[in-house]
């Protein structure tokens, strides 16, 4: 389905809801699992940024608004961002 928004570059910077993320964020990372872990990453943030680009939307805005979601993400009672923190420092970084 091709879905023509032409507010997107507005809905992405005005959205406050990180909840909805973590899932989607978790389900990401379990696409890309079974590459080299310096392919994940690399992966990872070449899609991020072709998307953006794609839609008309800074990356970099978008990684600094990002790194300001990470205490909301993490906040209690939530598990997929803290799961993917974890693979990172537990599994990646095993493989260095």
């Amino acid at each position: 389905m091709i879905f023509s928004d032409p507010n997107l570059g507005d809905r992405v910077r005005s959205a406050s809801t990180v909840a909805v993320l973590r899932e989607p964020a978790f389900l990401v990372l379990d696409r890309v699992s079974n590459l080299d872990p310096a392919d994940q990453i690399r992966a990872t943030f070449l899609a991020a940024v072709a998307m953006a680009l794609g839609a008309g939307i800074n990356p970099h805005e978008e990684v600094t608004r990002s790194l300001r979601m990470m205490s909301d993400a993490e906040a209690d009672h939530t598990v997929h961002v803290q799961a993917i923190r974890d693979y990172a420092e537990n599994e990646l970084r095993r493989f260095v």
